[in-house]
């Protein structure tokens, strides 16, 4: 029987697996969870000390952004460690790298692999998190005004990237995620034409970077990013995984990008979700697997934190249920 490890990058390399790739193991509702998934998560230790404890609602990271929450474990941030270009050479950067933080790595990577799983690690973003560290009223200004002081902390970034995945490789780790939202509902934060300048080049490094080493380049992208989706698939990226299919159109996705990328997705959190429509979401989630899967190319993957969303236990059973309906690929003929 093929494993999940091997499901999955066949899902990613277009070479006609049996089934979706998906991961359903996400934080539960009510005390309920589906635990499934042919995925199996590693990454750097974090000091205890930067995690939000039960119940507290500002924090600071360890990057030195501090953060508030209402209802949901990530929050948004709230005060920026790097309002001032002038703190940018003496500022430091966790080091996520740091063999200390990655001894277990290959321990982790051995486990989920003997699962049968497919393992995948993070690397920092390049947009998400300058935002965080700059504040999005200066990066805004910073991608047209101050793009030497912006470029400079966009290869400190990478730089890390660089050994995180250099470690992420000798554990034999199969691929990392970036989490890095680009867009609003209406378009990108940038031009494509900044975004091609500034962001692509690095973009493309990365990729590269991983694809000599025989790994998967997974991003997470919220937001209406139709402008950037061919630079996506010029610099290589493997999968994307939207949270929000419907912002760019899924008969647009499928039309333009279906067998050229790998798409990781659940039904919309915006449209769709939330709402109650029990056949809404049923709906979408078959629409999703007979217009993104081309020989392969599309999973699923649940929103990971579904009460943040209003999502009910109907709702997540019914996107369950019916993604494992149509997710064989024998069924769609």
């Amino acid at each position: 029987m093929m494993t999940s490890r091997e499901i999955v990058k066949r899902c990613i390399g277009f070479e006609h697996p049996p089934r979706c790739g998906w991961h359903f193991s996400v934080d539960p509702i009510q005390g309920k969870v589906w635990n499934e998934s042919d995925f199996y998560y590693v990454g750097p230790k974090v000091s205890a000390e930067f995690e939000p404890k039960p119940g507290q609602t500002e924090w600071v990271t360890e990057w030195g952004d501090k953060r508030s929450r209402i209802n949901t474990q990530i929050g948004e941030s709230v005060e920026s460690p790097l309002k001032e270009w002038s703190d940018l050479n003496s500022y430091k950067m966790p080091d996520l790298a740091a063999p200390a933080r990655n001894i277990h790595l290959k321990t982790e990577t051995e486990k989920g692999h003997h699962l049968g799983k497919y393992v995948y690690g993070s690397i920092p973003s390049q947009m998400l998190l300058p935002i965080d560290l700059r504040g999005i009223e200066n990066w805004f200004m910073d991608n047209a005004c101050e793009q030497d002081n912006l470029c400079q902390l966009l290869d400190m970034i990478s730089t890390l990237r660089d050994r995180m995945i250099d470690n992420y490789y000798s554990a034999g780790v199969d691929g990392v995620i970036t989490w890095d939202d680009m867009g609003t509902n209406s378009g990108g934060f940038v031009s494509p034409a900044t975004f091609r300048e500034i962001y692509l080049p690095r973009y493309k490094h990365t990729i590269n970077y991983l694809h000599a080493r025989g790994m998967h380049f997974m991003h997470h992208c919220c937001g209406q990013v139709r402008e950037y989706m061919n630079m996506f698939i010029e610099a290589g990226c493997d999968v994307i995984q939207l949270d929000q299919p419907e912002l760019m159109g899924i008969d647009w996705l499928s039309e333009n990008y279906a067998g050229k990328i790998c798409f990781w997705n659940c039904v919309d959190i915006q449209k769709t979700i939330g709402k109650n429509d029990l056949n809404a979401i049923a709906l979408e989630a078959k629409k999703q697997v007979d217009k993104l899967s081309k020989n392969g190319g599309f999973m699923v993957k649940a929103y990971q934190q579904p009460e943040s969303i209003a999502m009910s236990i109907e709702e997540s059973e019914v996107q369950y249920q019916t993604f494992k309906k149509y997710g064989y690929y024998e069924k769609l003929a």
